[in-house]
């Protein structure tokens, strides 16, 4: 006898996946540089569909477990590998709101749902931090620039020499294509 495929899951515990999913940053950094190469949107899509099924029907799903899940689906699908340690906590917090959501505690979902950002304010701290990171690349080449010319200006030590901060880039893409998102 042939297996029956699970039934569908919940569309309001999927919309609840979607929410999650759409604030975590690392994440959206990757789906939006495409890491899992010209299908990450499908990818993205299918992976909600996963992930809040895996949630929902998994017994004895604990947060570790479910952030090896993530992080093996996130590497084997997406080439994308994330450094930020934000696996974890985004474990924890879709099994406390499957949690909540279960057991119908609709009022300790919404406390809790409410303590995300909005899609918007990520969007824009996405933005800002693209436009930060543009603006070091812009300015590691004005310091190197800068140094070139005081090679050959040696004559002016006046001691201002200021440190300069070197801040590792957000994402960084190796020689395979695999995508790494790092703390700042």
């Amino acid at each position: 006898m042939e297996a029956l495929p699970p039934p569908p899951v919940n569309p309001e515990w999927r919309a609840i996946v979607d929410r999650v999913l759409n604030v975590w940053s690392s994440y959206q950094i990757g789906v939006e540089q495409q890491s899992g190469g010209d299908e990450t949107s499908e990818k993205h899509v299918w992976f909600g569909d996963v992930l809040a099924d895996h949630i929902a029907n998994t017994r004895g799903l604990n947060a570790d477990g479910l952030e090896e899940w993530i992080t093996s689906i996130l590497y084997q699908d997406f080439d994308l590998v994330l450094d930020d340690d934000s696996t974890y906590p985004t474990s924890h917090l879709l099994l406390e709101a499957h949690g909540f959501w279960k057991t119908g505690e609709r009022t300790r979902l919404t406390q809790l749902m409410g303590t995300l950002p909005s899609e918007e304010r990520v969007r824009e701290a996405r933005r800002a931090s693209r436009r930060g990171a543009d603006q070091e690349e812009q300015d590691g080449e004005e310091g190197e620039t800068l140094e070139e010319e005081e090679e050959h200006n040696d004559d002016s030590d006046d001691g201002d020499d200021k440190p300069k901060r070197d801040r590792a880039p957000r994402t960084v893409v190796d020689d395979d294509g695999w995508t790494t998102v790092n703390k700042r």
